[in-house]
């Protein structure tokens, strides 16, 4: 594929095809939004899919081992409802994810002692030393991973994702907003 000076694909790639097609069919539209939006999408799917495929080799999906990441780094036994909340996941999710870990042995649950309705969760000694295994070869997959981006790329990259997520949970904890997203919109003028 060509590549421009700075490393992109000579012509754009697909979400700046995308934009085009949309503007040529909907010249009174402003797709913006699409640019950036379309391409976290696609960025996340395509980390999300070279991550289980590395963690297959240790039998685990990347949504495992967020689960067992998070209990290894909780002071406290997590219930399954605050795992859900940390890792923005369907409580759905996060049941067959525990039940798979539980019946592999890697996690156990427990009556939790201030609402026997819910349940909090410990690794095994079998699930803590697999996530010690996991996470240093995770972290240089990842590593890996952003050093095929090209030079430039990644620098400031975490202070302005972090700046999305924190403005987008703040309006989930806010509240939901008038188009219904659980992002908060800012009144007109605001910062």
């Amino acid at each position: 594929m060509d590549r421009d000076a700075d490393g992109r694909p000579a012509g754009g790639d697909v979400v700046d095809r995308m934009q085009r097609d949309w503007a040529r069919l909907r010249p009174d539209l402003d797709f913006a939004s699409l640019g950036v939006i379309h391409r976290l999408l696609r960025a996340s799917r395509l980390i999300l899919d070279a991550s289980d495929a590395f963690l297959a080799g240790y039998g685990l999906t990347r949504g495992e081992l967020d689960v067992l990441s998070a209990v290894r780094r909780s002071d406290e036994p997590p219930s399954p409802t605050s795992l859900a909340q940390t890792l923005l996941a369907p409580r759905s999710a996060i049941t067959m994810r525990l039940n798979a870990l539980q019946a592999r042995g890697l996690l156990s649950r427990s009556t939790n002692p201030a609402d026997g309705r819910s349940s909090l969760l410990v690794l095994t000694d079998a699930g803590a030393a697999l996530v010690d295994e996991v996470v240093p070869a995770q972290l240089a997959f990842e590593d890996a991973l952003l050093a095929e981006a090209p030079a430039g790329a990644i620098e400031g990259l975490a202070d302005r994702l972090r700046a999305l997520t924190s403005a987008w949970e703040e309006g989930r904890r806010v509240g939901r907003s008038d188009s219904g997203t659980g992002l908060r919109r800012r009144p007109e003028g605001e910062p």
